[in-house]
């Protein structure tokens, strides 16, 4: 399947990095663009569970698709807008592809010494190893339904 976007790459794969002693995770070459000083936004997920790496192009559609869905009420969608943006930290990859995570975010998340990077299409999520491994147990039993019910 093509990707949609070719300024940025489809995300997929897991990979184990570790966090530096200044909080800073290496990104997969395979997902880096050509450019220095590619920018992402981080943002804890809502369930606390894990960081998301958005692509400025994916940041600002969350917002779009905040503002377009009119079964949320108006107040409702201005108070999610608030705390998303809030939380949100611009982050930029240097030169080897290291990005700084947000010590207050790696604090919260436990993010430190190894984490994993998985690739989630349009985004990369930075979980910490412990909680990556109870998930993927717990979602074992999802996956495979889902996988048989579209046909993989």
């Amino acid at each position: 399947m093509p990707n949609p976007n070719p300024n940025h790459p489809v995300y997929a794969g897991e990979f184990r990095h570790a966090v530096d002693a200044k909080n800073r995770v290496t990104i997969p070459s395979r997902w880096r663009s050509d450019t220095a000083g590619e920018e992402f936004f981080a943002v804890p997920d809502p369930r606390g569970d894990y960081l998301m790496i958005l692509p400025p192009s994916v940041f600002e559609r969350v917002k779009e698709n905040v503002e377009a869905n009119t079964s949320i009420a108006a107040a409702d969608r201005r108070k999610f807008i608030r705390r998303f943006y809030a939380q949100a930290q611009l982050v930029g990859a240097d030169k080897q592809g290291r990005v700084l995570l947000p010590e207050e975010h790696c604090r919260r998340l436990g993010l430190e010494g190894e984490v994993v990077l998985s690739g989630s299409h349009d985004r990369i999520e930075i979980w910490n190893t412990n909680r990556w491994t109870s998930v993927m147990a717990d979602d074992e039993e999802v996956f495979r339904r889902v996988a048989e019910e579209v046909g993989l």
